[in-house]
């Protein structure tokens, strides 16, 4: 039956090395040489750096000067010299691709500069459909679509009313006012003129007028506002307003 007992690490190193044919002398002069390797080993202490403050002082100024408004800025004109004079080459495909991309996402727009869309509404419309209407308005994201109100909701001294009614009709989602978490509203810009209520003689809101450089289209009731421009286009016939009803229903 064999017995196994627990050996340190120098144990196991006199156990190797008589294992490989030295003998026990040899194996007492290796054990003495590590413990004395040991001893050794816990006297030494590194040397203090006298230059550390030096090396930090020198590190930080280096920092300083980097960051400095005088280094950035010949670190930007060496950047625009390799620009023009290095990597013009390889980078002009890369511009022109990107400026095609950026110039594709300004035409967000379905109606051309001569048409536009106004949807007449006041207060008295109910919430909901307001809040319908906007949400098509912000998904169309078209600038030509132009929600208009007569006036002011209570007045220009009332401006608490005008804020409370335009946070409440332009929030995504209207449960968010019973939560703790921050509402997120749609980015539509709401013009109030009354002139235009004048011009198209809007007497019952909500009302839909769709105008291009040659006419003048006007509906009125309470539905939605891709079915109201549809109705319209019958008409009217644009393919641009067609589009955009598309877009409205997100099938384009």
């Amino acid at each position: 039956m064999l017995y196994l007992l627990p050996m340190n690490s120098l144990v196991i190193f006199i156990v190797l090395l008589l294992g490989a044919g030295f003998t026990l002398a040899q194996a007492e002069d290796a054990r003495s040489i590590m413990e004395q390797a040991k001893k050794d080993a816990e006297k030494m202490r590194l040397p203090v750096n006298k230059y550390a403050d030096e090396g930090l002082k020198a590190a930080q100024e280096t920092s300083n000067h980097f960051h400095s408004p005088e280094f950035q800025e010949k670190i930007k004109c060496e950047e625009q010299r390799l620009g023009k004079e290095v990597f013009a080459d390889y980078a002009a495909p890369w511009k022109k691709k990107q400026q095609a991309k950026e110039e594709q996402e300004i035409k967000v727009g379905s109606l051309t500069s001569t048409e536009k869309v106004y949807l007449f509404f006041s207060s008295s419309v109910p919430d909901e459909t307001m809040q319908a209407y906007l949400t098509t308005i912000a998904k169309a994201g078209d600038p030509n679509v132009i929600p208009v109100m007569r006036g002011w909701v209570g007045g220009m001294a009332d401006t608490k009313a005008d804020v409370t009614y335009f946070s409440r009709i332009l929030q995504k989602d209207p449960a968010c006012r019973d939560s703790s978490k921050p509402c997120e509203y749609y980015q539509v810009e709401i013009n109030l003129l009354p002139s235009l209520f004048t011009k198209y003689g809007i007497t019952r809101v909500p009302a839909v007028v769709y105008e291009n450089e040659n006419d003048a289209y006007l509906i009125q009731g309470d539905a939605g506002l891709d079915y109201l421009l549809e109705r319209i286009n019958r008409e009217a016939k644009s393919t641009a307003l067609d589009s955009l009803i598309k877009k409205m229903r997100g099938t384009y």
